[in-house]
């Protein structure tokens, strides 16, 4: 997947974790993305909200 896709993912986990959707994992879950984009996308996540990971 391409950079961009990823940090469109990434925010849109954001925004769905803001309005209180779920965990970042099972939110993430619910788009149609390989194991590797899964953590791809989680990570970018993570660099956005690292208030969130550890």
């Amino acid at each position: 997947m391409l950079n961009f896709k990823v940090r469109i993912y990434a925010n849109g986990t954001n925004t769905r974790y803001n309005n209180g959707e779920g965990t970042p994992e099972e939110i993430i879950s619910t788009y149609a993305l390989s194991d590797i984009d899964f953590v791809k996308v989680l990570k970018a996540f993570y660099e956005i909200r690292p208030d969130l990971a550890g």
